[in-house]
């Protein structure tokens, strides 16, 4: 998986699992992809801030900071998509 690939799904998924601290399906996964960050590119999340249409993702790889941005409505499409689904809305 590309490392834009692994920060955006990364992202989505956090946005899930701050939303819904309950659901261990989004905790299971955030924490998958937190570990393909780490372990197979060897990113340290610095912070992640929205700027108009972007959230944007600071990053270090090997001590070079980077970032990437992402469009806020890409990203939140998972959660949106999950809240609109009843039968992901009972109890977690």
């Amino acid at each position: 998986m590309q490392l834009v690939d692994a920060l955006s799904n990364w992202l989505s998924i956090r946005k899930v699992h701050d939303e819904r601290p309950n659901d261990l399906a989004a905790k299971e996964t955030f924490e998958f992809f937190t570990e393909i960050l780490t372990e197979d590119h060897h990113v340290n999340i610095i912070a992640v801030t929205t700027s108009g249409p972007y959230y944007e993702v600071k990053y270090e790889v090997n001590g070079i900071e980077s970032s990437e941005k992402f469009f806020i409505d890409s990203i939140d499409a998972l959660y949106e998509g999950i809240q609109s689904e009843p039968r992901f809305n009972e109890e977690c």
